[in-house]
This record gives structure tokens, sequence and C-alpha cells, in this order.
């Protein structure tokens, strides 16, 4: 699969790539607890998470600007998808808490790749999962 991905991304070095991909188990790191759960780990009512939209691996690294500046990338939103065709996830990173959060929904993540957004949602502790109810600009 892996393989895969990379013949799709030809323009990127093998490098640049592994920076996209290398990360993918640290999706949900410093994923706070939710104040008020249920038994199955998940918040009773809605919240908005702010933040940008990113693939697992630069959020894993705080940020997409190391490796956009390495591979010469135009933009966030190009890198973002790039790095999710060769492997990563979407998720919310908020920068200012240093958190990343899982998105069930990544159809309506992708449309929003590389910009800043809230999320309205319930987090799932459990799965460190946010179950997406809307996603729009911030």
């Amino acid at each position: 699969m892996k393989q895969l991905a990379l013949s799709v991304i030809t323009a990127l070095p093998v490098a640049g790539l592994a920076g996209c991909n290398s990360n993918r188990a640290a999706t949900a790191n410093n994923t706070p607890s939710a104040t008020e759960s249920t038994a199955a780990g998940e918040t009773n009512s809605p919240q908005v998470f702010t933040g940008e939209i990113m693939d697992s691996a630069c959020a894993a690294m705080g940020s997409h600007d190391q490796m956009m500046k390495q591979e010469g990338a135009k933009n966030a939103k190009d890198w973002t998808m790039k790095c999710v065709a060769a492997g990563s996830k979407l998720v919310l990173y908020d920068a200012a808490n240093k958190t990343t959060y899982e998105l069930d929904d990544q159809t309506v993540a992708k449309s929003f790749a590389g910009q800043k957004v809230k999320v309205t949602g319930t987090h799932d502790d459990k799965t460190r999962t946010l179950h997406v109810q809307e996603i729009g600009p911030s």
C-alpha cells in the first residue's frame, strides 16, 4: 500500500513523503479529557473545537512549515492532500493547545484541508475522536 501511495506522488522525494506518513500512530497525542463524559467516554453535548485541518504527520510535528519549506510546497492545502494521499489522515490541530483531534468524517474535512476552522461535535475520550457535526471557517 505504501509503495502504491508513493507511486501516485512521484513529484515528491522519498524523504519528504517519509514525513507525511511516519507519524500516523501519533495522531491523537495530547488529546485532553472532556469534562463531562458518558460511560462510553463521549461528551454529552456538542462542543466547538478550533484549529487547522491538517494531515496527522504534520500535526504530530506541530506544523506544516518544516516539510513545506523542505519540499517547496505551494500552500498548506496542497501539502496536506499530498500527505493524505501518502497515508496520513486528516485531523484537527489546535496549535494554541498543541492538541490533535482525530476526525470521524474525513470527507467533510477534506474540503477544509489547510484551513483554520471551527468544528462542532462531540469528543470521544476512549477513541480520541471528534464525531463531526459541522465544520466551518473560523
